[in-house]
């Protein structure tokens, strides 16, 4: 039975946004044995370069699940909507939290986490690209209608729980680093992308999701497949059915030729 493959973006299918010739050829092997591979990332769409859509995938699931793309025609989108979006900025604003409101068209940054990604930047080229975003005091009414998801940096634990507590019910907040996460709604996430494309597609295909990350633990319980990235987080490899390699150790590559992908 072919394989519809859905892989993470940072940590497992490129690191600083460049992807491993090895990762590359394992890919473009793959679709040639019959196989369909797609982006399944938290990331929104305008927050991914070009050069991802050059590669030609199959397909893209952006935003943890909220907006689909079966090669470059959108078949889910799904934003937080304009009340939910303001009702959870202005408790990022109480509490001053460095914090981004993700678009799909355009994504807006308030000042503490431009800060916050500049220091990142020094490190990180990634950081340059976060840091050209608009100001969210920019941010018309049009605006709000295309935010996917919100992300959140906070400095203190405490302001973390207290939070949690005033977000709208709809909405689910997933930890990603230690006092930082991601706000989404809550019946979107990693795995029901890949249902929508498994019911999408007729079950023609067998799921596999490679991920290195908390946010892909959704993915990687459902899929019938799991790997783990050997550069992952330890709570990610004990869930999966197999760990490969580093992802600068050709472990996409390796994940791929294990299953017979290639």
């Amino acid at each position: 039975m072919k394989k519809i493959v859905f892989l993470d973006l940072d940590g497992t299918f490129w690191e600083f946004e460049k992807v491993p010739e090895s990762a590359l050829k394992a890919i473009k092997s793959a679709k040639e044995n019959g196989h369909k591979i797609f982006v399944n990332t938290g990331r929104t769409k305008c927050e991914v370069p070009d050069s991802l859509w050059e590669l030609n995938l199959d397909g893209y699931c952006f935003s943890a699940g909220s907006e689909i793309y079966l090669n470059k025609e959108r078949i889910l989108y799904q934003p937080l909507g304009v009340k939910i979006a303001k009702e959870i900025q202005n408790i990022m604003e109480k509490y001053h939290c460095a914090y981004s409101m993700e678009g799909s068209n355009v994504t807006f940054i308030n000042e503490l986490n431009r800060i916050r990604m500049a220091e990142f930047s020094k490190e990180n080229r990634i950081g340059n690209h976060f840091i050209s975003f608009p100001d969210v005091n920019l941010m018309k009414e049009e605006d709000y209608k295309q935010i996917m998801k919100i992300s959140i940096h906070l400095e203190k634990e405490e302001d973390k729980e207290k939070i949690l507590k005033e977000l709208p019910e709809e909405v689910l907040y997933t930890e990603f680093r230690k006092f930082g996460g991601e706000i989404t709604l809550k019946q979107y996430n990693k795995a029901t992308a890949i249902q929508f494309l498994e019911t999408y597609f007729h079950n023609e295909y067998k799921s596999m999701a490679i991920g290195d990350s908390e946010n892909d633990i959704p993915m990687l319980k459902y899929a019938q497949i799991s790997i783990a990235m050997g550069n992952g987080s330890d709570c990610v490899k004990e869930i999966c059915d197999y760990v490969t390699d580093d992802i600068n150790k050709d472990g996409l590559y390796k994940a791929f030729y294990h299953y017979h992908l290639i």
